[in-house]
């Protein structure tokens, strides 16, 4: 029995070894891993020991206080989402960060379309199980609300910069972190940055901060501006300079960092969303050298958040013209920086049919109106729709119609009492959408 015994595992043994592995090729994608529990756009997202946190933001219909954690597996998958302590107060369009054992949020958003600018400051202490402690209202808040300000932790100082809070701001505050995790007062700093800075991107790296696009005051376009500050020896900053600029404009972007590159993700310019990823070559002096465009995005996404971990990415949540998501992608980066998976060939063949599938029959748009007015600015044509004997005004890409065309359009961001610099006029509700066309005119 014995020899038999051997004689079978000798054969599996030989099985085993000449089963050859599949193998693998570098493949510019993204693979899917565990959703969160809730969809989320606008919320603080950072990873903390191998942990991702994503927390409050909005889903479509409110602002959230729920926050939820995942922990980063050794292949690189996410363990299931868990809900840990909620905020104290709803809210979206803001940043967090870690510090010592700490998580500091700041400024936001919350109420109808965003329109309470928050200037109160929570943080809480993050335990040994991943999971956080009630969070604390910090009784220090910030000088000015803020809403879409972005945080950054420079030796024991607290950093807020930018946002809005009735008015672009290029201003930027700080506080010192005290050792049982509480603040002291926050105070402006004289450095301001080179602009006003609104849905921007924000990255540490190295010795520098990056400041990357935004919102542009006029208009509602994206920038391609970037700037950044050294990091001194004593954790101040440096004057704020600016550097090479992006190819393309955005704002509701997000920002990572690996090896020599600064990435910029996604966003929007206007109302058009973009899954266009372009990669920043940082020089020896800190300054980003030249932009140049790599892997897309799985999807046209904004307000997203991104962590990089090791040598892999993550983007978690966001939303574009279809809806606000809970998904969560990942992927890797090669010797150039580029980012990618390693996959099979029937992988690949896969994903290459998914993609073209995808684009072979765009979907028809789900509105319908009659043109009664156009208003063009450079960027925007401004719409007066009928719609079943209601008028609503839109904000579309520029395109060129006449009063009594029949249009299509998307699925679009609505804000109400919204003022218009460029046109110096204010309209009680608009719909900003991504894309418009003209139609037979057959009512469908």
């Amino acid at each position: 029995m014995k020899t038999i015994a051997n004689v079978m595992l000798i054969c599996l043994l030989g099985i085993i070894h000449t089963a050859a592995p599949a193998s693998l090729e570098w493949y510019p994608g993204w693979r899917t891993t565990t959703s969160m529990n809730q969809q989320r756009a606008g919320a603080a997202v950072l990873e903390v020991n191998g942990r991702i946190y994503a927390i409050g933001g909005v889903d479509g219909i409110r602002f959230l206080d729920s926050v939820e954690y995942t922990t980063i597996k050794a292949d690189g998958t996410l363990a299931p989402w868990r809900m840990t302590a909620a905020l104290n107060e709803k809210r979206g369009f803001f940043s967090a960060v870690a510090h010592k054992g700490y998580i500091y949020i700041a400024g936001g958003g919350n109420g109808p379309n965003g329109s309470h600018y928050l200037q109160s400051v929570e943080w809480t202490k993050i335990l040994a199980d991943g999971s956080l402690g009630p969070w604390v209202n910090e009784s220090s808040t910030l000088t000015y609300p803020r809403r879409c300000a972005k945080l950054v932790v420079i030796g024991d100082t607290l950093y807020a910069l930018g946002g809005f809070g009735g008015t672009l701001l290029d201003s930027v505050e700080s506080a010192p972190i005290h050792t049982d995790g509480r603040l002291g007062t926050w105070s402006l700093e004289t450095n301001r940055m080179t602009m006003p800075r609104y849905i921007n991107a924000l990255k540490k790296h190295h010795s520098a901060v990056y400041v990357i696009g935004g919102h542009d005051q006029l208009e509602g376009s994206g920038l391609v501006d970037v700037e950044y500050a050294a990091i001194n020896a004593d954790n101040t900053l440096t004057p704020w300079r600016t550097t090479a600029a992006m190819n393309k404009p955005r704002y509701a972007l997000s920002a990572a960092a690996h090896g020599d590159y600064i990435y910029a993700l996604g966003g929007l310019h206007g109302a058009i969303y973009t899954d266009v990823i372009e990669k920043g070559i940082i020089d020896k002096q800190g300054a980003i050298r030249t932009w140049q465009f790599s892997t897309s995005l799985s999807s046209l996404r904004a307000n997203f958040g991104t962590v990089v971990y090791k040598d892999r990415i993550y983007i978690i949540g966001g939303t574009n013209r279809d809806g606000y998501y809970n998904s969560v992608q990942t992927a890797g980066f090669n010797a150039t920086g580029d980012i990618g998976i390693m996959a099979t060939q029937q992988e690949i063949a896969a994903f290459k049919q998914a993609a073209t599938s995808s684009s072979e029959k765009p979907a028809m748009l789900p509105n319908y109106g009659i043109v009664k007015q156009i208003i063009h600015t450079k960027l925007y044509s401004y719409i007066e729709v009928e719609q079943e004997g209601d008028n609503q005004w839109l904000a579309a890409p520029r395109t060129e119609l006449q009063v009594n065309d029949r249009i299509r359009f998307s699925r679009g961001l609505t804000m109400t009492n919204f003022h218009s610099r460029i046109l110096q006029r204010d309209f009680p509700s608009i719909i900003f959408v991504e894309r418009l066309e003209k139609v037979s005119d057959r009512v469908p």
